[in-house]
């Protein structure tokens, strides 16, 4: 069983995606705020592997079709790779299910090297709310700097990510597992 993702305690990881998460449902940009939970996924960049695969908060049976596309976007954006993308927008295709929400550390992060050999997604909120969440989970461990996560916002355009990220601030003061 898998106790750690990228150094850092498994349960520790756990705990912040869902503060995240619950954060985000609580802002007044959230388009929809009924919906409560969602699909995280982690992946290993050197094999395609996934490492975790959890529902986060609270996600209805009609929901279930989430954990599929969560899935999705992570090997996509694996696919990917050696085309230099580092979101699952840069090979969104909304006609066929292609979903952004995925995101790496680009090769040349300044955060955290462990951030560079894995790959996160989350899906069940507003594509722009998964994105929002699992980048801001991401910079809390410093797997990804404040420069990546900004390069990958211009991707998407995403406007969800600032507010998310201000009302996490008391987050970052966390150990840094290096």
């Amino acid at each position: 069983m898998l106790d750690k993702i990228a150094g850092v305690p498994k349960n520790e990881f756990l705990e912040v995606a869902e503060e995240v998460m619950a954060r985000f449902i609580l802002l007044p940009e959230n388009p929809k705020p009924e919906r409560t939970g969602g699909y995280l996924a982690v992946l290993e960049r050197s094999n395609n592997m996934i490492l975790l695969l959890t529902e986060i908060g609270s996600c209805p049976l009609d929901m279930s079709e989430s954990i599929n596309i969560v899935q999705e976007k992570a090997h996509r954006l694996f696919d990917h790779l050696d085309e230099g993308h580092i979101s699952s927008w840069q090979s969104r295709d909304v006609e066929n299910q292609m979903y952004g929400g995925a995101i790496t550390a680009p090769s040349d992060s300044s955060g955290i090297k462990k951030g560079r050999e894995i790959i996160g997604a989350f899906s069940g909120l507003v594509e722009h709310g998964d994105e929002a969440v699992i980048l801001v989970t991401w910079m809390i461990f410093r797997w990804i700097a404040l420069d990546d996560a900004r390069e990958i916002v211009s991707i998407s355009k995403n406007e969800l990510f600032n507010p998310l990220l201000n009302s996490c601030k008391d987050l970052f003061d966390r150990e840094v597992y290096i």
